[in-house]
């Protein structure tokens, strides 16, 4: 089944021998999925998220949020702050600035806005989250959908179910077989060819995240998007997508963005020394470069 939440589309997709009980299951892993994105979700004006970025606080925030801050802050200290959930300033000038006059922002205007990103800003303090900076506003669609991904692949898990399949916009986690005894098999798209497949993966529990250059671009030769460098104020210029493999979606999920953002050379580096980690980049040239693994 396929729903639309967290601004993507999510599906589920189980196997069991008792259709009342794969359907109860589906429907409580949506239920938890809608109760997460009410905690998460930027696109929805009434989620905690959104309240901490229209006041700069929240308190008494929930258990999640303040854990989905916690491992964001873990991750830009490991992509040293390449992968920043305070970009959020950046991003809305660009999809501003594109819809407004089609063109690129101002220098002055990124200098603007770079003022107000940084995650040495985001103050954690029990269960209160304050923004210091006047006008930040965080960003957790690079790391939110991994999470409720392998929420709710152990939701499915905690029922019995050993056939799973939850992805969301691109990012899955894998359980088990298909209904055949096969492994599952996952396309990586095209960056360039939309309706074709790079590479075909055969995995099973496996978790994995895609991120690319051609998700949401502001210009058709995908020179600007929706991936910025949170501590230069552009588009990185040279990874068209990032596929990664990693031992929960959350984590693929994270370094998946942030491989755009530190290009090839930096990103395999790093990931040759994560334990469990492997990844399939892919350049501007749709040149692919992939870990050792």
């Amino acid at each position: 089944e396929t729903r639309e939440l967290l601004g993507t589309f999510i599906t589920i997709k189980l196997i069991d021998t008792e259709t009342k009980h794969a359907k109860g299951a589906i429907e409580d892993a949506f239920s938890e999925i809608k109760r997460l994105s009410l905690i998460l979700s930027r696109h929805d004006p009434a989620s905690e998220l959104a309240i901490l970025n229209t006041t700069g606080t929240i308190a008494n925030a929930s258990p999640e949020l303040v854990g989905v801050v916690q491992k964001a802050l873990a991750f830009c200290d490991l992509t040293r702050g390449a992968f920043d959930v305070s970009v959020l300033p950046l991003l809305t000038l660009f999809a501003n600035s594109f819809a407004d006059g089609g063109e690129a922002p101002s220098e002055k205007s990124v200098d603007a806005a770079l003022e107000k990103v940084g995650s040495r800003f985001i103050e954690l303090n029990d269960r209160t989250i304050s923004l210091a900076a006047p006008g930040m506003g965080l960003t957790l669609d690079g790391i939110a959908k991994g999470y409720v991904i392998d929420q709710a692949a152990a939701l499915l898990r905690a029922r019995g179910l050993t056939q799973v399949l939850v992805e969301a916009g691109g990012d899955m986690a894998l359980r088990g077989m298909r209904e055949d005894g096969e492994p599952w098999k996952i396309g990586v798209t095209h960056p360039r060819a939309l309706a074709g497949y790079f590479e075909v993966l055969q995995t099973s529990n496996d978790c994995l995240a895609t991120s690319g250059d051609y998700e949401n671009a502001f210009t058709p030769d995908y020179s600007w998007h929706h991936i910025i460098d949170p501590r230069l104020g552009h588009s990185p210029r040279e990874v068209a997508s990032a596929t990664v493999l990693a031992p929960d979606t959350t984590y693929a999920d994270a370094l998946a963005t942030a491989a755009v953002v530190m290009g090839i050379s930096e990103s395999l580096a790093l990931f040759e020394t994560l334990p469990g980690v492997q990844a399939l980049l892919i350049n501007k040239e749709m040149k692919s470069f992939a870990t050792s693994g």
